[in-house]
């Protein structure tokens, strides 16, 4: 079989360039749209451009533009929607529009705008839950972070689909936004995820790495809340953040929004949208190993009634690496456009492509004991991997959403999406282990592989409101279908069981072989539907009780190297949450989950496992501080499982990872604080004490730490007029191991990465940003996880140029 590397050539940077001029000339030019805000006199007229959209929204936008305060009850627009709004008129007659037919109406008292029922007597208005602030997100309606600069959120639809506030969600909810990934230029999801807290990134090789949560792998990945497991647990090369607004972390079993309930965690990556003003970015960055980095990102009505907006965004990276002979590089194209169609229909189209290419990538790392069971020590930048291995990953996603205002108090959205996740190598792996010699001990295996996994997932529910015995009460119903199929055929080289000294294994200097045909396949295809219900009562005003259920179907079928396999499954994931308001800012929580979790994984004999099973307990307190910038949480969790796939290493001739059954308890506490503390200064920390066993009450999963702690802040000095911002980030665990019979035992010490980053802003249009990471240039390897693994990254930094209109 015939490979190469050079299969799926790079974008071009003059295609990019094209793109984004055409961009430029779709959108328009800024001109087109008014860009002077709106005095705060009503008495005055301005020009105002509202697309129809829920009434939250556009209450926030019309407050943005007017330079208004607003204050409105949360109830009172939800589920509601406003039309649009376009011309010159004051801001009185612009409110009075939005407002038509929502059965509200405006008061407008100096800058401040507050939102009243229609029958409210004036002057006398009614109570006000929500914070005074400058524009709040009303409802369940979350702004984009990029918007509010912020490092935690006011709204999230994790646990129960119901949009609650972080503080009224009876789970784990952790937030990592587009400022604090802006502001420590967290590009890749490795860098992201280790700001996130409870969460370990287990980076195995150069393109390769797990992710855990409470002693247990993360395997549900969402893109908008729509997503299938990760294909062997694993992510193949990397996720660029430059698509995102935010990442929503939710701990715990999510067998609501996930189909499965993984009681890890779930990770829901949030897409930027299109805005409805003309705005442009672009970002230029240079950093250690010769790293290059370019980011544009356009923005803005491509019509002229602004009832039609997109967005573009496209990324190119390339570079060199700490890892001798490795040189990732990679291109982005992310594309959206959002329309209005009628005043209460709202339609979404996007797309994206992500190609991540590397040469001189590692399969399986660096030994980490020698034949006599010692542990082994190398350079950073030590690497087994020759020069002509590669790795390649390949991840389309197209997406397709319909949302439908059902009356003042309903909404139906129906999702569709379908991803086409490809990858392929050709790799070099050093089987053995270094004797006692010095020189010896090490035999080669050569593989050639393609895979390639296409998946479908639609999901359609309907979200509302009743009022039942005097109090309003949150509904949501709806149904899921995913079909997922992979294809993996493997070949071998010519020159496997050759003897490779030790030298020639650092050197990287073993030769390419001749490759053969295909020896080794996987096949599969794998179906799931489920119906789903959640709902949240109001019992008092103080308490509330979320009862939900998930009843998933899954089937799965295929072919390992000429061993076919079938399996049925079905089973239910009941939810129950309780939340009771102890003070106006502290919020006691409990909730509890069944699990039921079909898996991917094989046997020794090319068999399903069968799914996972189990239960999942978590009780805590939360907190909302300083009108709701600062959120809080202190939680304890309980969670045991059975049947869950163990990775116990490759087969010895496929090198395919086999996989067995094992039964663990995991138990612990998390403490987080995130949010902004004054107007310049934000933080962002988390702490995790964690006890993982095994069935028989030995500690489990040692690679994990038991401890661990993170702190990232920044805080914006009351000199240079304000333009200069300073932060750090401190990620701190507590030891970790790799332990197994007949090889004996590594161990990694505690230890703490900190970085810092520094900023000032130029002027309103471009900023530089200076980024130092791992500071005190600790040495450590990325992960315990298996017998082999890499160093992560030493001291580096980087230099950002950012423009913005």
């Amino acid at each position: 079989m015939e490979t190469s590397s050079m299969s799926h050539p790079r974008l071009p940077l003059a295609a990019m360039s094209a793109a984004v001029i055409l961009a430029v000339t779709a959108l328009g030019a800024p001109s087109a749209r008014a860009q002077t805000a709106a005095s705060p006199a009503p008495a005055q007229t301005a020009a105002f451009s509202i697309p129809a959209q829920p009434l939250g929204s556009a209450l926030n936008t019309l407050a943005r533009e007017a330079n208004l305060q607003l204050l409105v009850e949360p109830s009172l627009v939800a589920g509601k929607t406003a039309p649009a709004v376009n011309g010159r008129m004051t801001t009185a007659e612009a409110l009075d529009r939005v407002l038509a037919g929502s059965g509200l109406k405006p008061e407008i008292k100096g800058g401040t705008v507050t939102i009243e029922p229609a029958g409210t007597t004036s002057g006398q208005p009614a109570e006000i839950t929500l914070p005074s602030v400058t524009v709040t997100a009303a409802g369940d309606t979350q702004l984009p972070t990029e918007q509010t600069r912020a490092y935690t959120i006011q709204s999230t639809t994790a646990a129960t689909k119901i949009a609650l506030s972080p503080k009224d969600t009876p789970q784990s909810v952790s937030v990592l936004t587009r400022q604090e990934m802006d502001d420590f230029q967290l590009n890749g999801v490795n860098d992201a995820l280790q700001h996130v807290t409870g969460v370990t990134v287990d980076q195995y090789e150069t393109d390769r790495t797990d992710f855990t949560s409470r002693g247990f792998q993360i395997t549900n990945f969402q893109f908008d809340g729509m997503g299938l497991p990760l294909i062997y647990q694993s992510q193949y090369g990397d996720i660029d953040m430059a698509l995102y607004d935010r990442v929503e972390v939710l701990r715990g079993a999510d067998g609501l929004n996930a189909e499965t309930g993984n009681p890890s965690a779930t990770v829901n990556l949030i897409r930027k949208r299109p805005t409805y003003d003309f705005e442009a970015s672009g970002d230029v960055s240079y950093g250690s190993w010769d790293t290059k980095r370019i980011d544009v990102d356009l923005s803005g009505p491509l019509n002229s009634a602004g009832t039609v907006a997109g967005r573009l965004v496209a990324v190119h990276q390339d570079g060199n690496s700490y890892i001798d002979r490795y040189e990732p590089s990679k291109d982005i194209v992310y594309g959206v456009v959002e329309a209005n169609l009628t005043p209460t229909t709202v339609a979404t189209i996007g797309y994206s492509y992500e190609s991540n290419r590397s040469r001189g990538a590692e399969w399986g790392g660096l030994p980490l004991l020698d034949a006599n069971g010692n542990q082994m020590s190398y350079s950073t930048s030590a690497s087994m991997a020759p020069d002509w291995a590669y790795f390649n990953t390949e991840e389309q996603r197209a997406f397709a959403e319909l949302s439908q205002q059902l009356g003042d108090r309903w909404t139906w959205k129906t999702t569709v999406a379908w991803n086409d996740i490809t990858s392929h190598a050709n790799i070099f792996y050093p089987l053995g282990a270094l004797n006692s010699d010095g020189t010896s001990g090490f035999s080669s295996y050569t593989s050639w592989w393609q895979e390639s996994n296409q998946q479908v997932a639609l999901d359609t529910n309907v979200t509302g409101k009743i009022d039942l015995f005097g109090r309003t009460h949150d509904i949501v119903v709806g149904a899921s279908y995913s079909r997922s199929s992979l294809s993996n055929p493997s070949g071998e080289g010519d020159t496997d069981g050759v003897d490779v000294p030790y030298s020639v294994l650092l050197a990287g200097s073993f030769p390419e072989p001749n490759w053969d045909g295909e020896t080794y396949s996987t096949e599969y295809l794998d179906i799931r539907r489920s119906v789903y219900a959640s709902s949240r009562w109001s019992l008092t005003d103080r308490a509330h009780l979320l009862l939900g259920i998930n009843y998933t179907q899954a089937g799965s079928s295929g072919d390992a190297s000429g061993t076919s396999y079938a399996q049925q499954s079905s089973g239910s994931a009941p939810y129950v949450g309780f939340t009771v308001d102890l003070t106006k800012d502290i919020t006691a929580y409990a909730s509890y989950s069944k699990i039921f979790n079909p898996q991917y994984e094989l046997n020794a004999n090319s068999q399903l496992l069968g799914p996972a099973r189990g239960e999942s307990f978590e009780t805590g307190f939360k907190g909302a501080f300083l009108d709701n910038r600062l959120n809080t949480s202190l939680s304890v969790f309980h969670v045991k499982q059975s049947n869950i796939a163990v990775d116990v290493g490759p087969n010895p001739v496929t090198l395919q990872e086999i996989y067995e059954p094992g039964n663990a308890t995991s138990e612990g506490i998390e403490a987080e604080v995130a949010g902004r503390i004054t107007p310049g200064w934000n933080v962002s920390a988390g702490a995790t004490i964690l006890r993982i066993v095994s069935e028989d009450g030995a500690p489990a999963q040692t690679f994990i730490p038991r401890k661990s702690f993170h702190l990232s802040t920044t805080y914006q000095l009351p000199v240079f007029d304000h333009k200069l911002t300073v932060g750090s980030s401190l990620r701190w665990q507590s030891e970790t191991s790799f332990s197994a019979e007949g090889e004996g035992t590594a161990t990694q010490g505690a230890y703490a990465d900190l970085d810092f980053m520094v900023r000032y802003d130029v002027n309103r249009h471009f900023s530089i940003t200076g980024t130092l990471n791992n500071a005190l240039d600790k040495k450590h390897f990325a992960t315990m996880e298996y017998d082999r693994a890499l160093y992560a990254e030493p001291i580096n930094g980087s230099v950002n140029l950012a423009w913005r209109y």
